[in-house]
């Protein structure tokens, strides 16, 4: 890595100052002024590793895997002692030399992380219910700016686009006959920056939900890096071809739909057969915090994007501030209603009812949602790790996960507050008293049944403590 001209000293980048900056001295120096030492190198070594392999760049730095999870992480100064970014945990960092490619690109850190805890503080200000714990300062100071792999897709095509329409002719009898027709468009169109992140253990729902802007690209230099995380890559570039191309296809097909050559000849679905051109590799910058919950158990993630500061936070909920709240607004609704002309018993039985079965579907929809997230079924790059083989030459296998079932304390609740009410419409009693008893069984039921749809939203806006994977061998390799 480079040092500081002037002293000798480790430098770091400044987002804010956009430029290399000397902590010991104070000097501040360009990006491009200073040596790129992964370039001039040609056979530089350290414990028999390289960082340039039969002259193609590779990316320096000393890598080590978390003891807990196995993720692979970068560092580029003198660091120790670290902390893994996606569960937390402690680490001594292993001195061992990483081998990779250099990426193509990187966007530069353009947020500092005094802006990045500005914004997600604001962000948190949205939540009237979050935890005293997501907001704790000791906490929130934890943030680390880390630089993540992402492949960047460049899509075209270029040629005749070929669709097929059709138009009205004819009616006969019960018959109606249409003219079908080949469309054929002189297309030329390409789509540069399509990206998506190459890291395993970075839920690609996060990543597409804090998008770059990609004409912050810089051709990648190593002196970007010092004073952040890195990120190794583990998902290889070609996985979300088809993603890409499938973005491009969707986009081409809302703006041919306004054309008028194909409106006038019906055709709704116009497509245009798109092909990868290139696939680079880049670094974007992301902040990154781990919260663990009260049990210790499970991570609530905060994400916020370095170049534009767009943040994507889980949010769980505090049951006492909720149910005070709750408590707060049914004055004023209860006064409200209180000026209406008095609802009979048994329509007072079927809203009863009619709340009990739709929490019921609400746990139901949860749950199957929280065992989706834990199993990350739909992320891509995560389930790329199956298909590989360990150094045995077994296959890996997906680490086994406990299933979020309707426990009978959950069902039980619902049933109850429908049968007390269903079951006084059913006898029809003279007495409006056990029609008011009975809704007040079922609209308790119903209220303490609100705790458990707390617990089960908690659960769906969290994550597992990563765990290590049984890849065979060293994790790190």
């Amino acid at each position: 890595m480079s040092k500081c001209p002037h002293c000798g000293a480790e430098v770091q980048y400044k987002p804010e100052l956009k430029k290399v900056h000397c902590d010991y001295c104070g000097s501040n120096f360009k990006v491009s002024e200073l040596l790129n030492d992964y370039k001039k190198a040609k056979s530089i070594q350290k414990d028999g590793n390289t960082y340039v392999d039969d002259g193609k760049p590779m990316l320096p730095g000393v890598a080590y895997s978390c003891t807990q999870c196995g993720a692979t992480l970068l560092s580029f100064d003198e660091t120790a002692v670290t902390f893994c970014s996606y569960c937390g945990s402690q680490n001594i960092i292993e001195e061992k030399m990483f081998k990779q490619n250099c990426p193509d690109y990187i966007i530069p850190f353009v947020k500092t992380k005094e802006e990045c805890i500005h914004n997600y503080k604001k962000h948190l200000s949205h939540f009237l219910f979050s935890p005293a714990y997501m907001k704790n300062a000791d906490i929130v100071q934890k943030f680390r700016g880390i630089y993540m792999p992402y492949g960047i897709y460049k899509l075209t095509f270029q040629g005749d686009c070929i669709n097929t329409g059709e138009k009205y002719n004819h009616r006969s009898g019960d018959y109606v006959y249409y003219d079908i027709y080949t469309l054929h468009a002189d297309v030329d169109a390409s789509y540069d920056g399509i990206s998506f992140d190459l890291m395993s253990k970075f839920y690609d729902e996060y990543s597409q939900s804090i998008p770059f802007n990609h004409k912050g690209l810089e051709p990648f230099n190593v002196n970007y890096l010092p004073g952040f995380y890195a990120d190794a890559r583990d998902v290889e570039i070609g996985t979300y071809s088809n993603d890409a191309i499938q973005i491009g296809s969707n986009d081409s097909t809302r703006f041919l739909r306004k054309k008028w050559f194909f409106r006038r000849y019906n055709c709704y679905n116009p497509k245009v057969s798109f092909h990868v051109g290139e696939k680079k590799y880049g670094m974007f910058p992301v902040y990154f915090l781990a919260i663990k919950d009260k049990d210790d158990k499970h991570l609530h993630y905060a994400i916020i994007n370095g170049q534009t500061g767009k943040v994507v936070a889980d949010m769980p909920l505090s049951f006492p501030k909720y149910i005070i709240f709750s408590l707060l607004l049914a004055i004023p609704i209860f006064l409200f209603l209180n000026q209406f002309p008095i609802i009979l018993p048994h329509v007072i039985c079927f809203i009863t009812m009619f709340a009990s079965f739709i929490g019921w579907i609400i746990c139901g929809v949860q749950l199957d949602a929280c065992n989706e997230r834990e199993g990350r079924y739909n992320d891509k790059g995560y389930n790329t790790i199956f298909k590989q083989f360990d150094k045995n030459g077994k296959k890996i296998k997906r680490k086994k996960i406990k299933k979020y079932k309707m426990k009978i304390q959950y069902w039980l609740k619902y049933l109850l507050a429908i049968l007390f009410p269903l079951g006084i419409v059913i006898l029809d009693p003279v007495s409006d008293l056990y029609y008011y008893i009975s809704s007040i069984i079922g609209l308790v039921l119903v209220l303490t049944s609100f705790y458990d749809l707390v617990i089960i939203h908690n659960q769906l806006v969290s994550r597992p403590i990563p765990q290590l994977e049984k890849r065979g061998g060293d994790e790190g390799e």
